[in-house]
């Protein structure tokens, strides 16, 4: 029995009507429900910052003009100011004078660039009719000069103008610099002259000689010298225009002279070059050993240098007929040459002899090969005969040369060892020396030894301990008093301290200018000094004499009333640590220094810790602070050597 559904299916629809297929009893069929429809769509309102874009965006197309004329407007209002205040003291930009920029600069500082390169123009001064000039001096040399400074206010940048937007870099052109002002130094140029040409105003001549150009000598010609009127020569010199082109004719000036023709004509240096020129042409022939080697003429050429020989003038003039040009081989010019290649085929390096002393004494040697180099006299020689036609080839000639020798040094610690020292350190180093070494402590008998100790070198500040001993002296004999002005603001007492510590060359000086040469030298004598001359800064001394001061001053045999034991007691302040200091592994120096150029000077009372004190001034010109140091390692280790007994 069925319900009245019919089975689930609608009435008048047969099972399965819509898929085809019968639905089995008692099944839903599937089905899938259509998919939702898509929510509306929905645009929000644009925001604020995008109605701005768009807004700004639609204006700068609307009203581009307008934003152009008014970045423009600005431009120009902002150039307008700029003009208006320009500093009135400065010249406009694009402003050139004479070929020299000078925008910017203030007119002050522009007349002063422009007046410095016109001093330095050169002027060609010319004697008679000579094409050479005999000076080409700086305009600022002989006293000629200008003054820019009114000129350059002529260029101006007037006020109403600074309104027009622009005006400022094309202004310049609408005025320009007034006459040059021409200034001379009449004493500068009297100066010049006297010292060139002297009072009577005579002009040397000029001999014709040769110059080497490419691979020819040719001619330099001769200027005739003669006297000139020294007041027209001034007077021309004084007229002098310069002009800023350095190759005008008013930057030159021409004097008249009684014209004298130089010895060596014109002549005589061809006929020297066409000879030289020819002989040269080739290259020349050496014998170098055993082989032949050439050098180019042009080479030989270069090595060339060219004199006058001219014999003493006479009434009849015959000088100038027997003037002759000469050629010289530069034998330093010929050495390079050959030491680039040919000299390695005749230099053979010498051996070397080993020599071991003791003391003074030479206790072994073992000989080195001589060697050999070039003898350049000689080489030279057989070149100058070689273009003279006298021989076929140069020859490189050489000479024996002896091996190097090798020291090795002992010594004893004796006086006489100490004496071997000084004597083979001052042989075996540069410059000249004066030395003097005494012991002071430390041993029974104190050794001692000298080198030249007496000979006078330059003191070059060392003369400081005798200024040092002047006022100790003076001040005692109340002639001097620590508050005496001794150079500027400073007094004797300070002075006393920076001299000695500080090597201070204002204090040094104005001791000496204080106390003067009479005073200095009557207290050197009563030192019993000998070889210390008082001059200044040119103040010799000897080893002797300052070992003299130092002794006594450590023995307290000088000044010992006076206090010249403030001298060594200022002196270990020293801030000189140059020298002396440096040889000494331990101890205190007490020591006073000189220096000037090659001369190096050191002088002192070294304080050793375990072998006593010593005195040792050490005076040296051409040798280094280093050469010292060395001298003082080599006297401390030795007197680190046991001493023997009974050793002097």
């Amino acid at each position: 029995m069925q319900d009245g559904s019919n089975g689930g299916t609608n009435p008048g629809m047969s099972p399965g009507m819509g898929s085809g297929i019968p639905t089995p009893p008692n099944q839903v069929p599937d089905y899938t429900p259509p998919p939702p429809p898509p929510p509306p769509s929905f645009s929000p309102p644009p925001g604020p910052s995008e109605v701005n874009a768009l807004t700004i965006e639609y204006w700068f197309k609307t009203h581009w003009k307008l934003l152009l004329l008014i970045i423009i407007g600005l431009l120009i209002l902002g150039q307008t100011i700029f003009q208006i205040v320009y500093p009135s003291n400065r010249l406009t930009p694009n402003v050139v004078v004479d070929g020299v920029p000078l925008g910017g600069m203030k007119y002050e500082e522009a007349a002063k660039k422009l007046d410095g390169l016109y001093g330095e123009l050169k002027l060609k001064i010319y004697f008679g009719k000579n094409e050479a000039a005999f000076q080409e001096p700086k305009m600022s040399e002989v006293g000629i000069g200008v003054d820019n400074k009114e000129r350059l206010e002529q260029i101006t940048y007037p006020f109403a103008l600074r309104f027009l937007p622009g005006s400022i870099w094309w202004v310049h052109n609408l005025s320009s610099p007034g006459e040059i002002k021409y200034v001379y130094d009449r004493d500068k140029i009297a100066s010049y002259t006297t010292s060139k040409v002297g009072e009577d105003c005579s002009i040397p001549p000029q001999n014709a000689t040769l110059k080497l150009v490419d691979s020819k000598l040719q001619l330099v010609p001769s200027v005739a010298g003669g006297r000139c009127d020294i007041t027209e020569l001034q007077r021309a010199l004084g007229e002098v225009k310069p002009n800023s082109d350095q190759n005008s004719p008013d930057n030159s000036v021409r004097v008249s002279i009684n014209a004298k023709a130089a010895p060596i004509t014109d002549d005589i240096a061809r006929s020297l070059a066409a000879k030289l020129n020819s002989r040269l042409a080739v290259p020349m022939p050496i014998k170098v050993d055993n082989e032949t080697d050439t050098i180019p003429g042009r080479v030989v050429l270069s090595w060339l240098d060219f004199v006058a020989d001219v014999p003493e003038e006479r009434i009849d003039n015959v000088a100038s007929e027997f003037a002759r040009l000469l050629f010289v081989v530069n034998q330093k010019r010929m050495e390079d040459y050959l030491n680039q290649g040919i000299a390695s085929k005749l230099i053979i390096e010498p051996g070397v002899s080993k020599v071991s002393t003791l003391d003074f004494k030479e206790t072994s040697r073992v000989n080195g090969k001589n060697g050999r180099m070039i003898d350049m006299p000689k080489a030279a020689q057989s070149v100058t005969d070689y273009i003279n036609g006298k021989r076929d080839m140069a020859i490189g000639a050489t000479k024996v040369v002896g091996p190097k020798v090798e020291y090795t040094r002992k010594y004893t610690p004796t006086s006489t060892g100490f004496s071997a020292l000084l004597a083979q350190h001052a042989q075996d180093h540069p410059g000249t020396w004066s030395i003097a070494f005494q012991e002071l402590s430390g041993v029974r008998y104190p050794r001692s030894a000298t080198y030249r100790a007496n000979a006078q070198m330059p003191a070059a500040g060392i003369h400081s301990l005798y200024m040092a001993y002047t006022y100790v002296m003076e001040e005692h004999a109340k002639r001097a008093r620590p508050v005496d002005i001794i150079t500027g603001d400073i007094d004797a007492l300070e002075c006393f301290k920076l001299m000695l510590q500080r090597f201070d060359y204002d204090c040094r000086t104005g001791f000496y200018e204080y106390f003067g040469h009479a005073t200095l030298t009557a207290h050197a004598r009563s030192l019993g000094l000998q070889n210390t001359i008082f001059a200044g800064e040119d103040t010799v001394t000897s080893a002797n004499d300052l070992q003299k001061l130092f002794v006594g001053l450590y023995k307290n045999q000088i000044a010992r009333l006076e206090g010249g034991q403030k001298i060594l007691s200022t002196l270990r302040a020293t801030r000189m640590n140059e020298g002396m200091p440096q040889g000494v592994a331990s101890g205190t120096i007490t020591h006073v220094t000189g220096e000037e150029g090659s001369v190096h000077n050191d002088a002192g009372i070294i304080y050793s810790t375990n072998r006593g004190a010593y005195a040792l001034t050490i005076l040296s010109k051409g040798a280094q602070w280093e050469d010292i140091v060395s001298l003082v390692k080599k006297i401390e280790a030795l007197k680190a050597e046991p001493v023997p007994k009974d050793a002097r």
